[in-house]
């Protein structure tokens, strides 16, 4: 029986010249990159087809490029070590579907955390596209009922803080105004930090704005107003373009929220069959878009 695992879901930003042809690119052709001692890079990367889009399979690879292991000597019945170089560590398969600019990986416990993932795999790429002025990087998307549920709790919130990137391809209709004012201004990246004066809560409906992200298609026409910038920036990190970080109170006691820390995942298995992580994740990302109201740029 399949031994079934956590995959997470984020979102690939593209910031400077970098575009999604030179991320394929990356998967197609991968360098490696090495930090505190192991080295990460892609391996078995499949570029696949569902008939009317691409996605990318592959699995990301810590591995020690100066590994030693320890065998046994049966004739001088003693163990000795010998270098084993590049010897696997962990490895965590994923798939990259651009039309959503989504990814799904697995976590590992003890080796490939999701945080680390996220800064992994956008550490291979960038060691990879050789793209001047450009940068990949990959951030969580949130589960927005967790989310909420934690804002709700507060009795007040005293600081707000997001940074965000412009999306693409999709974006929400409750911070369109931020995203087309960041593609105006040419805007790759806005931090937005908000800190209430001592002993006053900011004024915010954050919580609010943040139910009606889930209220039934049907009844999506309010989605169309301007929020305060603070809350459409906090929105657009939940949906992937950012991360937001809300500081609060629950009766006498400070509680800190992030958004990375509510991804949202699903159980698969371990050893996936390509095709069918991406339906998965596919339909995750549909079920994302839909609920949220998402639109094409």
């Amino acid at each position: 029986m399949a031994r079934n695992g956590t995959y997470y879901l984020g979102r690939v930003i593209k910031t400077g010249a970098l575009e999604t042809e030179h991320i394929k690119s990356a998967l197609r052709s991968s360098e490696s990159f090495t930090t505190y001692g192991s080295s990460w890079t892609f391996l078995d990367v499949e570029e696949l087809s569902d008939g009317s889009a691409t996605y990318f399979f592959g699995r990301l690879v810590k591995y020690d490029p100066d590994a030693e292991v320890t065998v046994v000597d049966p004739e001088a019945r003693r163990e000795v070590r010998q270098r084993e170089p590049n010897m696997t560590i962990a490895s965590s398969p994923f798939v990259y579907i651009p039309d959503h600019q989504g990814l799904a990986f697995l976590h590992v416990a003890g080796q490939i955390s999701y945080e680390t993932f996220m800064s992994r795999w956008s550490s291979v790429v960038n060691a990879s596209h050789f793209q001047i002025l450009s940068n990949c990087s990959v951030e969580a998307v949130s589960d927005i009922e967790s989310f909420t549920k934690k804002v709700k709790a507060l009795d007040n919130i005293y600081f707000i803080s997001s940074t965000v990137s412009p999306p693409n391809p999709m974006f929400g209709p409750l911070w369109e105004n931020l995203k087309n004012y960041l593609v105006s201004r040419k805007t790759d990246r806005m931090k937005i930090e908000e800190d209430g004066a001592p002993a006053q809560p900011i004024n915010t409906e954050l919580a609010q704005h943040m139910e009606r992200m889930l209220v039934d298609e049907e009844a999506s026409s309010p989605l169309s107003e301007t929020l305060p910038i603070g809350d459409a920036a906090i929105l657009m990190a939940v949906d992937g373009y950012g991360k937001g970080v809300i500081r609060g109170k629950r009766g006498d006691k400070i509680v800190t929220i992030k958004t990375s820390e509510t991804t949202m995942n699903f159980t698969f298995p371990r050893d996936p069959d390509p095709f069918g992580l991406y339906k998965k994740a596919a339909g995750v990302f549909e079920e994302i878009k839909s609920q949220r109201h998402m639109r094409h740029s």
